[in-house]
Parts: C-alpha cells; sequence; structure tokens
C-alpha cells in the first residue's frame, strides 16, 4: 500500500487552486443547515460517491469547514496515477488484494488510534447519484468493531442542476451513526449503508423541495443566464 505523505505547505497551495476550480466549475456549493457539528478525537468519516468531484469537494470541505487533520483511503490505481494526493493526505487501498486491503485497514486504524481523522468512501467507486442499494465494502465495519468508540459520522453529497448554466452541488454532515457492534461484520456493514443512504434521500428531498435549508458555501461562476441579465440591467441604466 502507499501510505500518506501530508504536507501542510503543498495543502495551502492545493487548496489555492481547489477553490480556483471548484468556482469555474460550480454555481455554488450549498451546506445544509441541518449539518451538525462534533467535535471528536478521532472520527471516521463516510461519504456517497458519485462523481470525480467527490474528493475534491471534500477536501474543500474540511479545510473550509472541518479543519480536521484527516487522511483519505484513495483507490490504489487512482493514487499511483496521482501521486501528488499523498501531500493531501491520501493514502491507497487495493481492492483486488485481500492482503493489501488488511495493510490499508491496519493502517487507517493506526492513525484513528492516534486520533487523526479518516474520510472512507465506502462504495469504493464512483456510480450513478441514484444507484440503490449503494452496497458498501466492509472496511468501514471492520474499523467500528476494531474501534468501538470512534464515531462513524456520515457526510452526503448531492449535485445537480437547478435554475442556472453551471450544476449546484449540495452537502450534508449528520450525526454519528448509532450501531450495534456486536452483530456479524456483514450486519453491521448493513446497518451502516442503511444509515447513510437514509442521510442520502433526506437530502435528495431537500433539494428536490427547494426546501430552505442551505447556505452557500462558495459561490462560483455567474453562468451564461446571470450574465446576460447583468448585461441587460447595465443596458437599461445606460438608457
Amino acid at each position: 500500500m502507499i501510505e500518506a505523505t501530508k504536507s501542510r505547505s503543498f495543502t495551502k497551495i492545493f487548496h489555492v487552486y481547489n477553490t480556483w476550480l471548484l468556482k469555474r466549475s460550480f454555481h455554488r456549493l450549498h451546506l445544509s443547515t441541518r449539518s451538525v457539528r462534533t467535535d471528536h478525537q478521532g472520527a471516521i468519516y463516510i461519504i456517497n460517491h458519485s462523481s470525480w468531484w467527490d474528493p475534491l469537494v471534500l477536501f474543500y470541505l474540511n479545510e473550509a469547514i472541518l479543519h480536521t487533520d484527516a487522511l483519505a483511503m484513495m483507490d490504489q490505481h487512482g493514487l499511483t496515477r496521482f501521486p501528488f494526493f499523498k501531500k493531501i493526505g491520501a493514502f491507497s487501498i487495493d481492492s483486488s488484494s485481500k492482503r493489501d486491503i488488511m495493510k490499508s485497514l491496519s493502517y487507517a486504524q493506526r492513525q484513528l488510534e492516534e486520533g487523526k481523522h479518516v474520510f472512507i468512501f465506502p462504495q469504493g467507486n464512483e456510480y450513478p447519484l441514484e444507484k440503490r442499494p449503494l452496497q458498501f465494502f466492509a472496511g468501514v465495519a471492520h474499523l467500528k468493531q476494531a474501534l468501538p468508540n470512534v464515531p462513524i459520522i456520515p457526510i452526503t453529497f448531492y449535485h445537480t442542476h437547478l435554475h442556472h448554466q453551471l450544476p449546484e452541488w449540495f452537502i450534508q454532515i449528520g450525526y454519528p451513526i448509532e450501531l450495534d457492534v456486536t452483530k456479524p461484520r456483514k450486519q453491521v456493514t448493513a446497518d451502516i449503508e442503511q444509515a447513510l443512504t437514509k442521510e442520502l434521500d433526506l437530502l435528495k428531498e431537500d433539494v428536490i423541495n427547494e426546501a430552505p435549508t442551505f447556505a452557500p458555501l462558495l459561490s462560483g461562476k455567474l453562468g451564461i443566464g446571470a450574465t446576460l441579465e447583468k448585461m441587460k440591467s447595465t443596458l437599461r441604466r445606460r438608457n
């Protein structure tokens, strides 16, 4: 496996670039006002995975809001292809090798025992946003059963086009998931999956209903429609 070699100076530089990239690619990032801020020393954050953008939005969320000393589990092929992610806290997992999986989980467990946070996409790969069931791997349940006092905190992402040219991204941070870790690992995995699915479906309903439960997290480009409206207003003032 590939271990993280986190660099604070590189993280700061990458945060500037990543913020610019998100602002030019999205109309806005929104944070649900239902989100919960918890102060835990060492936690497992689990996130649904439906887009190439997920790790970059997660990185921005951590730098702008969470401010945790976190590492993130990343597919070995992706980390080999983009090794600079090691410098912002990524470590690898090779899901095709049981030996490598155990190495990665042991590494994650050590980080949690030291009070660090670990971000995990339990689906293991990107899948369509509406796909159900989410189908989690058992790694999160393994860590929870090894460290029952470490909380599992759900983060859900939902993205869509609404009233603007560019897409919008919605984020919600939930309460720690309550679990009976004495159950068989397969059942604990199913319970974790069910809890994140419920959080994701609630976020989806808020977005669909345009509920007033979101605050701007990052505003991006105006898009063609807003630019034309701005031009129209300028011309009216001149006339």
